[in-house]
């Protein structure tokens, strides 16, 4: 049973079906979205003869976490152990007014993005409703979350069901309440989700990975670009923006003397400016086992610069967690690796 994976209603009728009265499907969802209810019997008002039925299918949590990193500008790198043993990560990204959880949808990932190592090995399968929405509880217990952003190992929109299904429990009245505006869900490029998204979750924020606006170099080091080349994911892109009217935002890793030249920064504006769309320059934090190399300040003011004279609103994001292993899926391969 995916107890953080199921609704209010399918837990109601889990019970009844148990020959339990629905009110009790309804205390243990209200009470396993309890920060402080790490097991069964930390949630409150069960009877003996339930807690004991409860215990014996198994932990309440569907993870623990196997290592913890915190860096010195306070994030916090958690790799949890889910229990078919797969390994997936999620950070805390605390700022002055805000608290982000960085969430991982699958266990590694199919794009393979040059740049990035939770694709290094491939997926081995997605995460469930309750795997996904677990992970913002894990790190509520040390401070409530504000905001939830599925910028992890794997492809949301790859996992399209279970992902909608966890934003959905995050946002229950009764669970942790999460507004559909604090959320943002980053996709590579899967042109029938991203409509199907603009339908199931318009306050939902769309941020579209770009890293290069033509197909030549984003083919190179985005190679699902192979599958659906940059004109199909920007038709379905302005299929989305036609009904949706949320801002979305482009995703740009910037990469040394791969996607930084003055035609890339030309080409990035104009896709900027088509879906009057923020960028977010994200300067390459290095990651073993990749080839790319971290830019410059100076090469990274400069694209900035350069990109702004075309006519993209852009914001170049500061680095975290940059003496941990921060990066997306760096923790979970070193962990792997080493026990191999």
């Amino acid at each position: 049973m995916d107890f953080y994976g199921s609704t209010a209603d399918e837990l109601r009728t889990w019970a009844t079906g148990l020959g339990m009265p629905a009110f009790r499907g309804q205390q243990i969802f209200d009470g396993i979205w309890q920060p402080h209810a790490l097991t069964w019997s930390a949630v409150p008002g069960l009877p003996r003869d339930l807690l004991a039925r409860l215990e014996a299918v198994g932990p309440l949590a569907p993870a623990t976490e196997e290592r913890r990193q915190e860096s010195a500008d306070g994030t916090i790198k958690s790799l949890l152990r889910l229990r078919d043993g797969a390994l997936a990560e999620c950070v805390s990204i605390p700022t002055a007014d805000r608290h982000t959880i960085c969430v991982s949808s699958q266990v590694g990932c199919a794009v393979g993005c040059t740049f990035c190592a939770s694709g290094l090995n491939g997926v081995e399968r997605d995460l469930s409703a309750g795997e996904i929405a677990y992970q913002v509880l894990h790190h509520w217990r040390h401070r409530q979350v504000t905001n939830v952003v599925f910028m992890g190992s794997g492809e949301p929109l790859f996992n399209y069901d279970n992902v909608i299904k966890a934003i959905r429990l995050l946002g229950e009245e009764r669970g942790l309440g999460l507004g559909r505006r604090r959320f943002t869900v980053s996709t590579s490029g899967v042109p029938k989700r991203i409509r199907q998204l603009a339908d199931d979750e318009p306050q939902v924020t769309l941020a579209f990975s770009l890293h290069a606006a033509d197909d030549q170099t984003r083919s190179k080091i985005v190679p699902l670009n192979r599958r659906w080349p940059l004109d199909e994911v920007l038709d379905a892109m302005q299929d989305y923006s036609a009904k949706v009217s949320r801002r979305m935002t482009l995703e740009y890793v910037l990469l040394g003397d791969d996607n930084m030249t003055v035609d890339h920064a030309e080409r990035l504006a104009g896709v900027a400016q088509r879906f009057n769309a923020h960028v977010n320059l994200i300067p390459f934090n290095p990651v073993f086992a990749t080839p790319h190399r971290r830019p410059s300040e100076a090469e990274i003011e400069e694209f900035a610069r350069t990109a702004r004279a075309f006519g993209a609103n852009l914001t170049v994001r500061g680095q975290r967690g940059a003496d941990i292993d921060a990066a997306c899926g760096q923790l979970r391969k070193r962990v792997e690796d080493a026990g191999s």
